[in-house]
């Protein structure tokens, strides 16, 4: 087990990221490595959460008003 030396600060900042996500801080920094080491970093707040995520929505075409239930089963009778 490898062990590393922090200041005060730096335990109280991380207990209170992992207090706030109900974690230990043991849970909270395997997390944090797992996202180093798989080249990503955690959204810094809701809105970059929500921003990112609206670029993976795809632009797909509506449906008609009128589609039923006989159009996806019309080719099955």
């Amino acid at each position: 087990m490898q062990r590393i030396e922090l200041d005060d600060q730096t335990v109280e900042s991380l207990a209170a990221q992992a207090g706030a996500k109900g974690l230990t801080i043991a849970e909270y920094l395997k997390t944090l490595v797992g996202l180093a080491t798989n080249g990503c970093a955690p959204p810094a707040s809701l809105e970059e959460l929500e921003a990112e995520l609206d670029e993976l929505v795809l632009e797909l075409p509506t449906l008609p008003s009128d589609f039923s239930r006989a159009d996806i089963y019309n080719e099955h009778d």
